[in-house]
């Protein structure tokens, strides 16, 4: 594989010790009694996951689409997006299942086992930190995984400290509760992006995207008459489309190409879309709804074939 970009392969060197650091925790949980270790590897196995997908799909990304892909490959960060945050989601929900039925009966911990693998996690991660910090200002995707690592770090550090204490103090059910509140900020995380996939996956207006202030925006813009039968969607999480019937005057093919070329540069600036497609009128056809949002009827277009 040929890295083109300098902070790939840091990355990918974080990732791989994320993955690492996920099988001995969990490993190392299991025989400690410690569900605060475990807790702590799922997040650890969700961010290699996730950072894992967003590696590979950066790659994917790139390949050209053809006659069965014509957009290409950008629905794949969005699939496996989906299947690990609805994992995380369930595995995370268990944990904190067995976390809160444990309270009455409070396992055995081995804390100086806990405490051996936690200093491990704990130096991987601040090394996958360390691998990738100077890189975080040069590319999001590479910030976005900084961020995550940092936690991991800092949950790390928490579970050395929880070690720590039911050392000296036998205080077990304190591994109980670190392993909620840290299963509590894996479940925020893990739900928001399991609602952002689906929404993605259900061609949802894109996240911070009003379909009525982009059609008011082109409504006003300078040569448009109308707008209508607006969608607007996403293919992956930084690639957003639009299509829309806008209404001109009836002028000339390269008269109207330099409307829409000056919209496509301001929906990008302004929305960020990526991919806008116009369908050009100089008055609302025959079978056309005037909607700005008009829903796709199948009968309709039975009846019209008919015809």
């Amino acid at each position: 594989m040929e890295f083109k970009h300098k902070a790939e392969k840091p990355l990918l060197y974080s990732i791989l010790l994320n993955g690492q650091i996920a099988v001995i925790e969990f490993v190392g949980g299991m025989f400690a009694g410690s569900l605060a270790l475990v807790s702590d590897a799922m997040h650890n196995l969700g961010d290699f996951i996730s950072l894992g997908i967003s590696f590979v799909a950066a790659r994917m990304m790139t390949w050209s689409g053809n006659s069965k892909k014509s957009y290409g490959y950008f629905r794949v960060e969005i699939l496996a997006a989906f299947i690990n945050s609805a994992l995380l989601v369930l595995t995370v929900a268990y944990i904190i299942y067995e976390a809160l039925a444990r309270f009455s009966h409070p396992a055995q911990i081995d804390s100086r086992l806990m405490l051996i693998v936690a200093v491990f996690g704990f130096a991987a991660n601040l090394l996958s930190v360390m691998l990738l910090r100077k890189h975080t200002e040069s590319n999001l995707n590479i910030k976005s995984a900084f961020v995550h690592l940092t936690a991991d770090t800092l949950e790390s550090a928490a579970v050395i400290v929880t070690a720590i204490i039911i050392s000296f103090f036998k205080f077990n059910s304190l591994d109980l509760i670190v392993s909620i509140v840290i299963g509590a900020v894996i479940m925020k995380s893990s739900w928001d992006l399991l609602l952002e996939s689906t929404n993605i996956l259900t061609e949802g207006s894109p996240k911070g995207i009003d379909l009525t202030e982009v059609g008011d925006f082109i409504r006003t813009f300078p040569g448009i008459k109308g707008v209508h039968h607006l969608h607007i969607w996403s293919l992956s999480s930084n690639f957003r489309a639009l299509s829309a019937h806008i209404v001109i005057e009836d002028v000339l093919l390269s008269q109207s190409l330099s409307i829409t070329g000056e919209l496509e540069q301001q929906l990008a600036l302004r929305f960020r879309i990526d991919h806008p497609t116009f369908q050009l009128e100089s008055r609302p056809g025959r079978d056309c709804e005037e909607e700005l949002i008009a829903q796709y009827k199948d009968g309709n277009r039975a009846s019209r074939t008919s015809e």
